[in-house]
């Protein structure tokens, strides 16, 4: 079974009503037998964890199969997927459901989706799937089986990970004192180019743009208080005429330069303004 296969069953899982509300980016928590136990992505409002196992049957031609289980409060949630199935969106059927040859839901209902069958069945069936080799839906004119080989492996490790908390996502690393000054003066740049007559090219405007964008990303929750600096800073905005030809030249420095490169060329630049001053 292929993994895009799998996540096509899964996508109707987590659309049925009955469904807890998670989030795709599924991570690894266990392997078990054959069955992958997921849990979502940390963001996810449902931690709730999911087990997965598909094959391939050679007595059907290769066809791929694949089965889908999590709980949810009182309720077991499954979505089977056979290569082989056409079913219409949404399609409901009422069928027999069977572990080995004994009728444990004499018309369990699934909702169908192309390849995909789901349903949403009390948790008391639970027991007897732990004590089968084999789950079976009669439908009509042919039976769909799944071998549950590896199942009670598969559901300790899935109650393992249901009661055991997520890792919390790493923390974004801080940028630079360096890269959070060149943002800052590349905002100042922006907003002196937005509002005053500084001479700059189309292709300039967009470099310029696309390099700010990427120190922007960085800046992280920093962002909006540096760009609130910039909009609330009390020196003109615009600079002299004498000094048009300083802010093109530093405009094109951010655009060729790294961050760390800027900020010395501007350091430099200050340092060598300042001893040319004259002394009073």
């Amino acid at each position: 079974m292929t993994r895009i296969a799998t996540l096509t069953g899964l996508v109707l899982f987590l659309a049925l009503p009955a469904a807890p509300a998670l989030a795709t980016g599924e991570i690894l928590f266990e392997k078990a037998k054959g069955w992958d136990i997921e849990r979502p992505a940390p963001s996810a409002k449902a931690q709730t964890c999911m087990m997965s196992k598909s094959y391939k049957d050679p007595a059907d031609d290769n066809a791929e199969n694949a089965l889908i289980f999590a709980l949810a409060g009182d309720q077991a949630l499954m979505t089977f997927v056979y290569e082989h199935w056409t079913w219409d969106k949404d399609e409901k059927i009422r069928v027999p459901f069977l572990l080995d040859k004994r009728v444990v839901i004499a018309k369990s209902t699934w909702t169908g989706d192309g390849k995909v069958l789901s349903t949403v069945l009390p948790d008391s069936i639970v027991p007897n799937m732990l004590a089968a080799k084999k789950m079976v839906l009669k439908l009509d004119g042919a039976d769909a089986d799944f071998d549950l080989a590896g199942f009670p492996e598969a559901y300790e490790s899935l109650r393992r990970c249901d009661v055991t908390p997520a890792k919390a996502a790493p923390a974004a690393p801080q940028p630079s004192e360096t890269r959070i000054k060149a943002f800052f003066l590349g905002a100042m740049f922006e907003a002196a180019m937005k509002e005053c007559d500084v001479p700059t090219t189309g292709k300039q405007r967009t470099a310029f743009g696309e390099k700010l964008g990427v120190l922007r990303k960085e800046m992280g929750p920093l962002e909006a208080e540096l760009q609130a600096g910039v909009d609330k800073r009390s020196e003109p905005r615009c600079p002299p005429t004498q000094d048009a030809p300083k802010l093109q030249r530093s405009v094109q420095d951010f655009i060729d330069k790294t961050p760390e490169d800027f900020m010395v060329a501007v350091e430099t630049r200050a340092a060598e303004a300042e001893k040319a001053e004259p002394k009073p």
